[in-house]
C-alpha cells in the first residue's frame, strides 16, 4: 500500500538546517553586531579617541574621520543600530528556517544603504565593495528561500 504522506510536505515538521545558512548567519552576527556596537559606541567616544590621536602623529588621517562623528546627530547612528539589530533578528529567525527572517534582513539592509546615501551622507555612504556584500549575501540567503517555512507548529498552537 502506498504512504500519501511521502508525497506532501508536512509544514509542522522540523526542516533541517544546511550548514551553509548556519555560516551565512554567523557571518551576519559578526559583521551586524559590530556594526550595532560600533553605531552605539562611536558618538560617546569619539571626543577620547579625537584626544588620544592628536597625541599621536601615526593616526593623523583618522582624526578626521572622528571629528567627522562629533559633528553626526546621534539620532543618526542610533537609527543605524536600531537597523543592524533588525538583520541580526532576521538572520535569528533565518537560522529558524523562517521566510519572515529573510523578508526583515532584506529590508534592513536596504534600509541601512538608503539611510547612507540619502539621510546620512559622509563616511557612511556604502561603498561599491559594501554594496556588493549586501546583494551577495542576499543572494546566497536567497538560495534557501523555499526551503524556509511560513509558520512553524508554534504559530499554530496560539
Amino acid at each position: 500500500m502506498e504512504n500519501y504522506n511521502e508525497h506532501y510536505e508536512n509544514p509542522f515538521e522540523e526542516k533541517k538546517r544546511p550548514g551553509f545558512l548556519t555560516f551565512l548567519c554567523v557571518l551576519t552576527f559578526i559583521g551586524s553586531g559590530i556594526s550595532l556596537l560600533s553605531n552605539l559606541t562611536s558618538p560617546l567616544f569619539a571626543p577620547i579617541f579625537i584626544e588620544t590621536l592628536h597625541s599621536s602623529p601615526l593616526f593623523s588621517g583618522a582624526i578626521e574621520i572622528y571629528e567627522q562623528i562629533l559633528v553626526t546627530p546621534i539620532w543618526q547612528f542610533y537609527l543605524l543600530a536600531f537597523f543592524c539589530a533588525t538583520s541580526i533578528i532576521g538572520a535569528v529567525y533565518m537560522l529558524k528556517m523562517r521566510k519572515i527572517g529573510f523578508h526583515i534582513y532584506v529590508i534592513s539592509q536596504l534600509v541601512q544603504m538608503c539611510i547612507g546615501l540619502f539621510i546620512i551622507g559622509g563616511f557612511f555612504k556604502p561603498t561599491v565593495f559594501s554594496v556588493f556584500i549586501v546583494v551577495l549575501f542576499i543572494c546566497l540567503y536567497g538560495m534557501y528561500y523555499k526551503r524556509f517555512t511560513e509558520l512553524d507548529a508554534e504559530d499554530h498552537e496560539n
